[in-house]
């Protein structure tokens, strides 16, 4: 087992170098497949982690963020507003991804099988187990 399959998330731009490298293709491919996912198929990515929070409070850290929900019956996402633009851009008009620009956001492992398994896409080795990628 390797050990990036222990880890329960990762940074955004972590997830596209990693998978990029597993699948032979260019970041920025892989980066515009994971702001389509983000934007219009409902993989959740986070600026704020909420097992940081204390209970019963949500700190903005001063950074504007936006919450929205991709889809019906989907949990809410809450992403730096800056962020959400960037990966509108990237999906609308083609713009270069920035991995400055998506620094603080984060998928979990469990958000991104979610998303795998309800694209019918296989899970990648770097973050899952062989059984788990069969049984999916």
């Amino acid at each position: 087992m390797l050990l990036s399959q222990h880890i329960e998330s990762y940074r955004f731009w972590e997830v596209v170098t990693q998978w990029a490298q597993e699948r032979l293709q260019h970041e920025h491919v892989v980066a515009r497949v994971l702001a389509k996912a983000v934007v219009r198929d409902g993989l959740r990515v986070q600026s704020v982690d909420p097992q940081w929070l204390t209970p019963g409070t949500f700190e903005l850290r001063g950074a504007p963020l936006v919450g929205y929900v991709a889809g019906e019956g989907m949990l809410p996402v809450f992403i730096r507003a800056s962020a959400l633009a960037h990966l509108r851009s990237i999906m609308e008009r083609a713009a270069t991804p920035q991995a400055e620009a998506l620094f603080e956001e984060f998928v979990t492992k469990q958000d991104f099988h979610a998303w795998l398994t309800r694209c019918g896409l296989a899970l990648p080795a770097f973050w899952f187990e062989p059984e788990v990628r069969r049984d999916g």
